[in-house]
């Protein structure tokens, strides 16, 4: 993604998906998410959440997902991915991380 090999990058380009993090701030939608709560997030931060394949769960099919990073929030906006300093995320894509658990150990990578 970075050296455009795929042909689809956005830049400016920051990578990095499937992370975990802290809430600093939410949307008056939000319901399930507070400031200050442990989460993770994984390659997909939007979908439609209105065709067949996301109805299903199966928002990786969706036509018009929304990647972690290089992807085109609703707003026009280009995401940035995990190696930002804040991304945004739909709820729906976000998972709470228990305080039992390091945040080092749920990430899938360490730097």
């Amino acid at each position: 993604m970075i050296k455009n090999e795929w042909g689809t990058s956005t830049y400016p380009l920051v990578p990095g998906h499937e992370i975990v993090g802290q809430v600093t701030e939410v949307g008056s939608q939000v319901t399930r998410f507070n400031p200050g709560d442990r989460v993770g997030v994984g390659c997909i931060v939007a979908s439609c959440r209105s065709c067949d394949n996301c109805i299903d769960d199966l928002e990786n099919y969706c036509p018009k997902y929304t990647l972690t990073y290089s992807g085109l929030s609703s707003d026009g906006t280009i995401t940035y991915g995990g190696y930002s300093d804040v991304m945004v995320c739909d709820e729906h894509f976000v998972l709470r991380i228990p305080d039992a658990l390091p945040l080092h150990s749920a990430a899938p990578l360490r730097r």
